[in-house]
């Protein structure tokens, strides 16, 4: 089994990641994107990206934050194609 480099994640980190911007987040974790917009969320498209966290876009879509961390980390836990 792959762990996730999120299965370790304190409260702490977990709140410093849920802090910064969209903008940052979809840079640095590219399977974001396409997770968000499978669910009709478009942050890369969006001028609110820069300031917004991925905590305001939870609350913002009604989407529920604990899911979308489970998924995200997931993704990043499959071993990648390229």
């Amino acid at each position: 089994m792959v762990l996730s480099p999120w299965a370790s994640l304190t409260e702490m980190d977990r709140a410093e990641l849920l802090a910064q911007p969209m903008r940052v987040l979809l840079q640095e974790h590219p399977v974001l994107v396409t997770l968000l917009e499978e669910r009709g969320i478009h942050c890369g498209e969006c001028f609110i990206a820069e300031r917004e966290t991925l905590a305001g876009v939870a609350r913002m879509h009604a989407v529920d934050i604990d899911e979308i961390l489970k998924a995200w980390a997931q993704r990043e836990a499959l071993p990648r194609s390229d």
